[in-house]
This record gives structure tokens, sequence and C-alpha cells, in this order.
């Protein structure tokens, strides 16, 4: 390869050790990103207004009312929601809060599934770059090395995979972090959501009054 060519993308790939790597990442983040979002926009929903017919429904001592309505409901609160209320049929408190706690774990386990491959990627992403960066820096002092001479045309590969891998790390690094924080608070919202709704749900049904 003559030394004062441009390098393009294929061949820094061609070059680098690190760059397929980051690569085979990136496209596992993405892959893994596309799934989360398709299963949290399916089951990761919190609908407000479903819970006030719920609600309304006990109120009225209507139970069953209230359990139909949930089991039309759609996503992991929605499921939730209708076993509270099946247990609800004995009234008992410590019923309902053992079906809660275990919708609950449920909840968490599903939402949760695949998230540390964002969190994984994020800490090891800035390693590989940083490895990235040594292996084309001592590229550049063999091929220098190797030549006798100077000249910028001489390191020219070893820097470009040097700056190539260093900022490739990084953007998926950044990117994953990013992934993993958003699905994380999604994930605390709706387990939040779900812990409100279903404690609420078993006091009103304990106490029988609107709460």
């Amino acid at each position: 390869m003559n030394p004062t060519h441009e390098l393009g993308f294929l061949e820094i790939m061609k070059i680098s050790t690190i760059m397929p790597v980051l690569l085979i990442m990136s496209i596992v983040m993405v892959a893994v990103l596309i799934e989360r979002l398709m299963f949290y926009h399916k089951m990761a929903g919190v609908d407000p207004l479903l819970f006030k017919r719920i609600k309304q429904f006990i109120v009225e001592g209507k139970i069953k009312d209230a359990e139909a309505v949930a089991a039309k409901g759609d996503g992991l609160i929605a499921d939730a929601l209708e076993a509270v209320l099946t247990a609800a049929h004995s009234r008992n408190r410590a019923e309902m809060d053992h079906v809660l706690t275990l919708y609950f774990q449920r909840t968490q386990s599903m939402l949760g599934r695949r998230l540390g491959v964002f969190g994984t990627l994020s800490f090891i992403s800035p390693l590989l770059g940083l490895l990235g960066t040594v292996l084309g820096v001592m590229t550049a002092f063999r091929d220098l090395a190797l030549s006798g001479t100077g000249g910028p045309g001489v390191v020219a590969a070893g820097i470009s995979e040097a700056l190539v891998a260093t900022a490739a790390g990084i953007f998926v690094a950044v990117s994953a972090a990013l992934i993993y924080n958003y699905f994380n608070f999604r994930l605390k919202h709706v387990l939040n959501s779900l812990n409100i709704f279903g404690q609420e749900i078993a006091l009103i049904v304990t106490i029988g009054r609107d709460v």
C-alpha cells in the first residue's frame, strides 16, 4: 500500500485489529437496542386512564369488572394488576401483596433483560479504543523503522488506525451509556407505577373505601 494513499474505511478495517471488534460490538448494540425498543413499546406502557377505570370499579365494589378491565389492557402492568385483582377476591392483603411482589420481580426481570449489554459496552469500548490507539502508534513506529526515512506518509497508516480506533471506542461507549441510562429510567418508571397502582388497589380493597 502506498503510504501517501488516503486510507478509507475498508482499508482501516483491514489494517486494524480493534476496528472489526468495535464494528461487531456496534452491530450487537443496535440489534439489542431495536429488540428492547420493540419490547418496551409493547409491554412497558403505563396507562393512568386504565388504572383510573380499574380503581373506579373497585371503589364501587365491582372487583370482577375491574379484573375484566385489567384483562383487556396491554403490557406488564395490566397483567400484574389483573393478577392482584384475582387475589383481591379473598380480600386478603397478605395474599395481594405476595402476588404484587411476584409480578414486580417478573416485570423487573423482563424489562431488565439484556440491558447489561449496554453497560458492558459502555465500559469496555473506551478500553478497546485505547488499545487500538496503542497498536496504531506501534504500527506507526514500526513503519518508520522499516522505511528508514521520516515524513508523515510513512506513519500515516499507524496514526490513522490509532485515531479512528480512539474515536470509534468513544462513540460506542457514549452511545451505549446513553441507551443504558434511557432504559434504566424507563424501567424505574414502570416499576414505580406498578408498585403505586398495586398498593393502592390492595389498600382500597382491604379498607373498602376510596383512598
